[in-house]
């Protein structure tokens, strides 16, 4: 469609105008609104995905605005896992958007609030870019206005949200344009565009870059199919376009070298990666017709493959009923508008290209025609095959698009078609917020100033850097895990915040030894990954949660001398021996500190102490170590222990009530309690 300033004085150009741009805006800002905004929550408190994956690639964000910025030397040498080099390469690197993180940063926008602008200016990217090029390939705006919706709002995101390295995406539809362009007219500046876009991509997200790569050649190899005595007739007789072809893909391929550099050399000391390891990430015929709970108008599509194969939280790949119905329109377009060549032909070509793309990464039971993929450079470093959704994406848009663009011959019909097809893209990816994972941004930022206090008491001056090293309660091994990602994760960004390095990591690939000390975090590990890098132990400052040095630390159960285990009334918070048998509630961690004392860890989190008012009765209620929760344990003659508060009183046990309280000036028979060591966690 084109505009001239002469069409705003006729009416119907004027309606034109209106229709190509009101749905546009509308559709952005709504859908912006429902989506990105929604999640920040009502005061943008909210930041979508957990603690564990969102705030790494906000690491990874701050890092490159500190570099940006002149408080780092290297990029590629960020200040975790110290001293390892090149740690950024073990993940995607976000360079191709990074500068949109360090603008928010500069204009004074905090850490987390930066990275919420930088989440919503790319659902904006992504919805802006695939309507330009929806609407060059279709000239239906109201149609790419709805086509775009579904890339950069659709339900299969919900999938995603925990995955902020996938959200830079917007290249994808102006590299597959270009790719068409390119294919059609044979122009070295198409083809000179597409590189750049697909390097940019590359820039953008390793993964994206790659899947970008994957989509467009099953477009390359459709249009040959379909053209191949044409193309060989027009550009086929002569070597030149040829020449200029690779010239340019070489030219793309030397961008890339800074990008990839640090990347091979990874590859190069990392082990292979299994396919089998990464099997169950590729999409089943199930996962494209599986919704996310979240998904409110096709809720009843999250329960029929939920729980049924290994990873089903990585399936969520339904895109609504419409794109199917487009899909399954194309042998209807094919043979009713048969008169439309260009057309007809643009719809079967793009039609075979989605086909391929999704048979070449389908699994169906244990076959998969990926591992044909899989064995190309690059795609084995790849472990969530499911990400190509993201660029099937922007297939089933453009079929929505080119398929529903055949209908309705007068303007009224087309305009009157693409409302009710917008309205009904709309309807169908509406989301309920209540079961989308966030977190709290300030409770995030808190929990990392904390840990900024713990390193800023106990840090060396002296030393290099800093490994955080707290004593943690015992917990089942997914949650201590999931505890672990955060712990680490919580040091990174408070060293980041300190401007100092970390010996903590969290990232997609440990070297050597480390994945010992990342799992125990004590100082016999520490000590082990100190040996492996040939650096020394004192260039470390070892600091925890307790503020003090520890000299040993233990797991134990308490039993009191009603022959009860001790352990923590989660109602009260209160310290009960009601227990017969002994299990993760009745365990303890037991510090010993330099000075003697003692300080005991509940599986709650929480350290036991003494109310300083009141009952005085033991209660494990802060996650702090303060005096009044610390002891010293006294040997009895039969083998039992007392313990001893700092203000010269035994704890007892209370026999009717079974609480545990600060009383006796003197030891008697309910002050004594045996401890049945279970193992050690620290020597």
């Amino acid at each position: 469609m084109n505009f001239t300033w002469a069409n705003l004085s006729k009416p119907v150009g004027l309606m034109r105008i209106v229709f190509a741009f009101v749905p546009f805006v509308a559709l952005l800002a709504y859908g912006l609104w429902s989506f990105p905004l929604a999640t920040f929550g009502p005061e943008r408190e909210r930041i979508p995905g957990d603690l564990r994956d969102a705030r790494f690639n906000n690491y990874i964000l701050e890092h490159y605005h500190a570099y940006a910025t002149g408080r780092i030397d290297d990029y590629w040498d960020a200040p975790f896992m110290y001293p390892y080099k090149n740690v950024i390469a073990f993940s995607d690197n976000l360079l191709g958007t990074a500068p949109l993180y360090s603008l928010f940063r500069s204009i004074g926008y905090n850490r987390e609030s930066a990275f919420q602008f930088w989440i919503l200016t790319l659902f904006a990217l992504n919805y802006l870019c695939c309507f330009l090029a929806l609407w060059a390939w279709a000239k239906r705006p109201l149609l790419a206005a709805g086509g775009a919706f579904i890339f950069a709002f659709g339900i299969y995101m919900i999938g995603h949200m925990e995955h902020a390295q996938m959200f830079p995406k917007f290249m994808i539809p102006i590299a597959f344009l270009l790719c068409w362009k390119w294919l059609n007219t044979g122009r070295l500046l198409h083809v000179s565009l597409l590189a750049i876009a697909v390097v940019y991509q590359f820039y953008c997200g390793i993964y994206l870059g790659f899947m970008l790569c994957y989509g467009l050649f099953f477009l390359v190899l459709a249009y040959v199919l379909f053209n191949f005595k044409r193309a060989w007739q027009e550009r086929g007789r002569s070597w030149r376009p040829y020449l200029g072809f690779v010239t340019i893909i070489v030219g793309g391929a030397l961008l890339l070298i800074p990008l990839m550099q640090p990347y091979l050399e990874i590859s190069a000391i990392a082990e292979p990666r299994d396919f089998n390891a990464l099997i169950s990430t590729v999409p089943r015929p199930a996962s494209y017709f599986f919704t996310h709970p979240a998904a409110l108008s096709w809720r009843s599509l999250s329960e029929h493959a939920a729980y049924s194969f290994d990873d089903w939280w990585c399936h969520f790949h339904f895109m609504g009923a419409l794109p199917w119905i487009a899909v399954l329109l194309i042998p209807v377009v094919l043979w009713k508008y048969r008169e439309r060549a260009q057309n007809a032909q643009l719809v079967a070509i793009v039609g075979s290209a989605m086909f391929l793309s999704i048979i070449f990464c389908l699994r169906i039971g244990d076959f998969t025609l990926y591992s044909l993929i899989f064995a190309l450079p690059g795609f084995s470093a790849m472990r969530s095959i499911d990400r190509v959704v993201h660029v099937q994406a922007f297939y089933f848009a453009l079929i929505t698009v080119l398929v529903f663009a055949q209908f309705g011959k007068k303007e009224w019909s087309r305009m009157l078609i693409g409302l009710t097809i917008v309205l009904l893209i709309v309807l169908e990816n509406k989301l309920d917020m209540t079961k989308l994972r966030s977190f709290n941004k300030y409770d995030a930022q808190g929990m990392v100033d904390r840990i900024v206090l713990d390193m800023e008491l106990q840090r060396d001056s002296a030393a290099k850097a800093i490994a955080y090293m707290p004593v943690r309660s015992v917990m089942p091994y997914e949650e201590d895990h999931v505890r672990s990602i955060e712990l680490h994760l919580n040091s990174m960004l408070a060293g980041q915040q300190l401007g100092v390095p970390v010996v903590n990591a969290y990232t997609c690939n440990y070297p050597g030894n480390y994945m010992k000390f990342w799992e125990e975090m004590n100082e016999l590990r520490l000590i082990d990954w100190c040996r492996f890098n040939g650096i020394n132990l004192a260039d470390i400052s070892s600091t925890n949660n307790l503020r003090r040095s520890i000299l040993r630390t233990d797991t134990i159960r308490i039993l009191a001398s009603n022959g009860q285990y001790v352990c923590v009334d989660l109602d009260h918070e209160i310290v009960v021996a009601n227990r017969p048998e002994a299990d993760l509630r009745e365990t303890f961690v037991r510090s010993q500190l330099m000075d003697g004392r003692y300080c005991f860890l509940s599986h709650t989190g929480k350290f036991l102490g003494v109310r300083l008012y009141g009952d005085s009765s033991v209660i494990a209620g802060s996650d702090e170590l303060g005096d009044m929760a610390l002891f010293r344990q006294v040997q009895n003659d039969d083998g039992t222990f007392s313990f001893l508060v700092g203000n010269g009183v035994f704890i007892e046990l209370n026999k009717s009530t079974k609480e545990l309280s600060a009383r006796d000036t003197i030891p008697d028979e309910q002050c004594r309690f045996r401890i049945e060591r279970v193992f050690n966690t620290h020597q």
